[in-house]
């Protein structure tokens, strides 16, 4: 499975779950209790917007690749195990698991654990993107890292703070 994913294709992935995490956090910053809670939920929104715009200018600087499949539809089988209930959810979605948190501390580390989530799966792809690519890959990955390093340390800070 080899170069089954190209860069082009990733950032697509990326600017989407960038778009859905914005959609999650400004409804997580609605519904927050805490004043801490929604500070943070609306900075990470604003956070998934510039990452969507660094994403778009990288998608309109690269040339597309076509995956090759060892059977027809592997290609749309594999994406959709790694992507299904690992990554922040569609739209509407997004605002329901928001809403669904019973707690700020549920909030927090749900957030935590979409972005750890989202970092983990680009690592899974990596090793089926053209080696290359990898470099714009791992721009994708060093984006998902501050996401991932900013909700790890509020969680840290709020847990103490609890």
């Amino acid at each position: 499975m080899a170069d089954l994913f190209s860069a082009s294709e990733l950032l697509n992935i990326a600017i989407r779950e960038e778009v859905n995490g914005a959609v999650f956090y400004r409804a997580l910053a609605k519904k927050a209790d805490s004043e801490a809670l929604r500070d943070f939920s609306e900075d990470v929104a604003q956070m998934e917007d510039d990452h969507a715009v660094k994403f778009r200018d990288l998608l309109g600087k690269i040339g597309d690749h076509e995956p090759s499949e060892s059977y027809e539809g592997e290609y749309e089988e594999y994406l959709s195990y790694l992507i299904e209930g690992r990554i922040f959810p569609v739209g509407i979605d997004g605002e329901k698991l928001a809403e669904e948190q019973k707690s700020d501390l549920e909030a927090v580390e749900t957030a935590a654990e979409m972005e750890k989530n989202t970092l983990l799966l680009y690592q899974e792809l990596l090793g089926f993107v053209p080696e290359s690519q990898h470099e714009i890959v791992e721009k994708i990955m060093d984006e998902e890292r501050l996401h991932l390093t900013k909700s790890t340390k509020f969680k840290e800070e709020f847990l103490s703070s609890c």
